[in-house]
């Protein structure tokens, strides 16, 4: 299961309340992840580990959503790197 978020609060809003079913992964475009404060980094990873998701950040992704992966998909690109 691949799908599309608009943020990256938004897709952990819906995996918290249950709405994605089963989520192994999130990704972002790592200039947006750069571009947030080491604080707000921090507080994303928490909601991930509670969540029980990865949080990666990818080289190549668009800033303009996030992509939350799940189930049996294919493994993580070259331009994708844990946060």
């Amino acid at each position: 299961m691949i799908a599309r978020r608009d943020t990256l609060a938004q897709a952990l809003t819906d995996i918290e309340a249950g709405g994605l079913g089963a989520v192994s992964t999130v990704i972002v475009s790592r200039g947006w992840w750069d571009s947030v404060s080491a604080r707000e980094q921090d507080r994303y990873r928490e909601r991930a580990e509670r969540a029980g998701v990865q949080l990666h950040a990818d080289d190549a992704m668009s800033a303009h959503f996030v992509e939350v992966r799940g189930g049996d998909s294919e493994p993580s690109l070259s331009t994708e790197h844990p946060t």
